[in-house]
């Protein structure tokens, strides 16, 4: 379920840009690595809060399409999770031939919201945030303090993205 995440965003955008920088800087293969686990994981959060915005956002707090992903049929974390639920039945209709009219869009949402989905993504945001944290604060042997500060602010700024 996050490999899509991944390698829908996470790699070009984050950790790959991190490691670009890393290898720029003359840093030692250990701190590319850490700092590449890093923006993994920081992407990964990205991703995942973006599909947050797209399917629960207000669109005039955050600028996106409303309800694009599930317009598109996007298979998100978020619909990756309803589909193991007891819900599935009643939101694959909506899911998988959406019209995107408010009223439907807020029926899958409440339904969504309803069977967990939006909360097991908000998790998985604030676990691969953390883990993005933790990637370079447990290797403060070799991690300068100011790059730990740099991803926390980075990690401070994604949690500013809420919908």
């Amino acid at each position: 379920m996050l490999s899509m995440s991944r390698l829908k965003t996470a790699t070009y955008t984050f950790e790959l840009p991190m490691r670009a920088a890393a290898v720029l800087a003359g840093t030692s293969p250990e701190l590319e690595s850490a700092i590449g686990e890093a923006g993994r994981h920081l992407g990964v959060a990205f991703q995942l809060q973006d599909d947050l915005l797209s399917t629960f956002g207000a669109p005039e707090s955050h600028g996106k399409d409303p309800f694009s992903d599930l317009r598109e049929g996007k298979e998100t974390a978020i619909i990756a999770f309803a589909r193991t639920t007891a819900a599935w039945p009643a939101i694959a209709p909506h899911f998988e031939d959406f019209i995107a009219g408010e009223g439907e869009g807020g029926m899958l949402r409440a339904l969504l919201t309803d069977c967990g989905a939006e909360e097991y993504a908000r998790s998985l945001m604030e676990q691969q945030m953390r883990a993005g944290i933790d990637a370079l604060a447990n290797r403060e042997d070799i991690v300068p303090a100011a790059v730990i500060r740099l991803c926390i602010r980075l990690a401070s700024s994604l949690e500013g993205r809420r919908a």
